[in-house]
């Protein structure tokens, strides 16, 4: 059993690993952190592979614990806000346009900032919606959460993204998100 865990756990690192990195490293505004985060993620996964019982898929799965890791960081490092200033600059491997990416270069930066003024919740459906394309199922999944709840929170969070736009005079929210 130990080969087989160890060879299914490398097989999810490789197909989720740079997902998992990247939703880590937007949810708390700097890659410190993220690898020790990701790898915990995978250690955590392995020890309770033999309680999966596949009522989710593994990408699910593996965002749900990642998910708890990110917020025990964000409750230990007791900061509500996080600034993504070098984060615009540099490449973040994701399914974003990166043409579109570099023409909006200040737009993104300014958008990546008022997602971590988010609160939390907020700022976790966000992430897994808009940038990592989870549906509403899997969000729910990941979440614990109710499908409807997933919808109402994403909304939400989208109004207040907005609210905080305008109030800063600017519309590239809007097509943004």
């Amino acid at each position: 059993m130990g080969n087989h865990k160890e060879r299914l756990i490398l097989e999810w690192y490789e197909q989720f690993g740079k997902e998992l990195f990247r939703f880590v490293w937007i949810m708390l505004g700097s890659k410190e952190g993220c690898d020790d985060i990701v790898h915990d993620t995978f250690l955590k996964a392995w020890s309770a592979i033999d309680r999966f019982e596949e009522k989710s898929s593994v990408k699910t799965w593996l965002f749900a614990i990642a998910r708890h890791q990110v917020l025990d960081e964000i409750r230990r490092r007791k900061r509500r806000r996080i600034f993504l200033g070098r984060l615009a600059e540099s490449h973040i491997p994701s399914g974003l346009d990166v043409q579109r990416v570099v023409e909006m270069r200040e737009e993104v930066k300014e958008l990546l900032e008022q997602i971590q003024e988010l609160k939390p919740n907020y700022r976790i459906v966000i992430i897994l919606s808009k940038v990592e394309e989870c549906t509403s199922k899997e969000i729910a999944e990941i979440l614990g959460w109710s499908e409807v709840k997933v919808r109402k929170t994403v909304s939400r969070a989208i109004k207040v993204l907005r609210k905080e736009n305008q109030l800063k005079g600017g519309d590239g929210i809007e097509r943004s998100i």
